[in-house]
């Protein structure tokens, strides 16, 4: 089951922290993780989009396309995910390859910032 194993990845991957399942509206579990924190709480504030929960490129799916966005001159662009995860590996996180990006419009190396859209469903 899908949700199964996103949960049982959220666990492993945010010690200290607390989950909630969601079905829908309603709460199906919550739970603080094992474990300490490894997260500073400057991340949880100022980091990327991903509010410090951070993501690996391993737990991008088929439906998902990434979009980097440079935040000196806006310059957005598509990326692929499979070139970024021969590049990094799939254990990479987010929080790691945005500080290795560049901009290809302003040629500045950061800060830029990845966003997950859904492919749309045809």
């Amino acid at each position: 089951m899908v949700s199964q194993a996103a949960w049982q990845a959220a666990i492993r991957r945010r010690p200290g922290m607390l989950l909630i399942h969601f079905n829908s509206r309603h709460v199906m579990e919550k739970i603080i993780t094992p474990g300490e924190v490894k997260i500073p709480p400057q991340t949880i504030i100022d980091g990327s989009i991903h509010a410090g929960l951070d993501v690996a490129l391993g737990d991008l799916r088929e439906w998902h396309k990434l979009r980097a966005w440079c935040k000196n001159c806006s310059h957005h662009a598509e990326v692929k995910p499979a070139a970024l995860i021969r590049r990094y590996g799939k254990d990479a996180l987010f929080s790691t390859v945005e500080r290795a990006l560049f901009c290809t419009s302003c040629n500045r190396g950061g800060p830029v910032r990845l966003e997950i859209h859904k492919l749309p469903r045809n």
